[in-house]
């Protein structure tokens, strides 16, 4: 792959989709208070530790499922990139399971215990894959690849941090979706 090609695809399948998912992080998070946006990148790295540090310690109980997550795999930049490519691999599989099925016989010939520790152990190196998300993506260059997410986590911020506004009806629509899916997850 040449060097054109390998930064289109880390800007199509990495650095956009940190853009839109730090910058509805951060617009989240600078509208309930967690987090200044009036400071600089240091200020606010500062205050996403201490926001981590209250999700560790049980101190905030309404915390949302994704800000959760993201939180569990490291928050900030780091954190947001490693939930993104655990996403990806999580619905790749599914997508290639439901696409391929291979039917319960085959699923199940080993017996319930062994689908289960299969299920276990696959879940296991996905999540492993996320955390070290930088090595997943195929790549010539991990540099570019970082430079290109790193680019678009604080470019999603700054959009947030200027309170530019995403269009009304996406939000809208996916506000729902999402209030949704937490309140499902609050209710656990």
């Amino acid at each position: 792959m040449n060097l054109l090609l390998d930064l289109f695809m880390a800007a199509l399948l990495l650095g956009l989709p940190m853009v839109v998912l730090s910058w509805f992080l951060f617009l989240w998070l600078f509208a309930s208070g967690e987090v200044s946006p009036e400071g600089d990148r240091k200020a606010i790295t500062s205050e996403l530790k201490k926001a981590r540090k209250k999700i560790a310690q049980k101190e905030r109980s309404n915390a949302h499922y994704v800000y959760d997550k993201w939180m569990w795999f490291g928050s900030g930049f780091y954190g947001l990139a490693g939930l993104w490519t655990f996403a990806v691999i999580e619905i790749m599989q599914l997508f290639g399971f439901l696409l391929d099925f291979p039917g319960w016989s085959r699923l199940l010939e080993n017996g319930l215990p062994s689908f289960i520790i299969e299920f276990l152990v696959n879940q296991l190196v996905n999540l492993l894959q996320g955390l070290v998300w930088f090595s997943w993506w195929p790549a010539e260059s991990i540099l570019l690849w970082l430079l290109v997410a790193y680019l678009g986590y604080w470019s999603g911020v700054e959009l947030a941090r200027r309170r530019v506004a995403p269009p009304r009806a996406a939000v809208k629509q996916w506000g729902q979706r999402l209030t949704g899916l937490w309140r499902r997850h609050d209710d656990l």
